[in-house]
């Protein structure tokens, strides 16, 4: 898979994610939490639209480089392992989150695009 592949695919995801996130952000709490009390409160929502626009963020810097870098530089691994890095952490938040109490489960999604967007990048980094 070559680098910029691996990036549009990341940047396209996280942006996705962020615009959800952003979309309804009392809702997206309402799916993921119930109605809890503070659900609906101007800091969980502001919270959540924080979350959607890094998430934004990220996958526009992505998107970015997969359309300015060239195709055959090692500046992509870097890029490409950087995302790694970011999605690692990313995912380590949310089980830590879980560990600690903070969670009674962990939401499905998350769990599937973050390993799967970390596979997609260090398959393209390693190829």
């Amino acid at each position: 898979m070559e680098h910029t592949l691996a990036m549009q695919i990341v940047g396209v995801v996280m942006i996705l994610v962020g615009i959800m996130k952003n979309w309804d952000p009392v809702g997206f709490n309402k799916n993921l939490f119930g109605e809890v009390e503070g659900v609906e409160g101007g800091p969980a929502a502001s919270m959540r639209m924080l979350i959607g626009g890094a998430f934004a963020g990220l996958g526009g810097l992505n998107l970015y480089c997969s359309f300015t870098i060239n195709e055959h530089a090692s500046e992509g691994d870097f890029i490409l392992i950087g995302n790694v890095i970011a999605l690692v952490v990313i995912l380590s938040t949310l089980l830590g989150a879980k560990f600690r109490g903070f969670l009674e489960e962990i939401p499905v999604p998350p769990l599937v695009i973050f390993p799967t967007l970390i596979a997609i990048c260090l398959y393209a980094a390693t190829y």
